[in-house]
């Protein structure tokens, strides 16, 4: 009996079908965080230009300009180190039962090992057969936790912009 021949033939399949999600949850994330930053940049001239003498105008600046630091660091390379950073990741609290291995908060909360055999599992068997489904977990991880990183950051960011965009309302209801 060969070693392959008792595990399911689909792990390889699966994990790369999870790899791929979380790689286009970045992609779309980026182009989220793209959007923000620009965004921001283009009201700060607006505001610096358009009405330079309102009440509201330098905390908003203050704030605008609090974005980009954070949309230039959400998008640049330091953020795929493969080291778990604390602010930006949730924590490795003891896991609850019912957690999905699809998602990528889930799934950033585990270390490799551990998500080896968590996957084995719940894909039927399989992931733990041969280093190279141990490596694509590693890239499952590594992509997670980038995923994790730049949701944070942009959550960070929107709430900048909406604290602004709610002073800027008030300023213009305020007229």
């Amino acid at each position: 009996m060969s070693v392959s021949s008792h595990l399911n033939p689909e792990p390889e399949r699966r994990l790369w079908i999870i790899h791929e999600n979380l790689r286009r949850t970045v992609e779309w994330t980026d182009l989220k965080l793209g959007a923000l930053t620009g965004f921001a940049a283009l009201q700060m001239a607006l505001i610096k230009f358009v009405s330079p003498d309102g009440p509201v105008n330098h905390p908003a600046l203050v704030l605008l300009a609090a974005i980009l630091p954070v949309g230039i660091l959400a998008l640049s390379p330091l953020i795929e180190m493969p080291i778990r950073t604390p602010l930006l990741e949730p924590r490795p609290d003891k896991l609850a039962a019912i957690e999905s291995l699809l998602e990528s908060s889930d799934i950033s909360r585990h270390p490799q090992a551990e998500l080896v055999n968590r996957l084995d599992k719940y894909l039927g068997g399989g992931v733990t057969a041969t280093p190279y489904y141990e490596d694509i977990v590693g890239q499952i991880v590594i992509n997670a936790r980038l995923v994790s990183r730049k949701r944070r950051l942009l959550v960070a960011a929107c709430s900048l912009a909406g604290v602004v965009q709610l002073a800027l309302l008030g300023q213009l209801l305020w007229r």
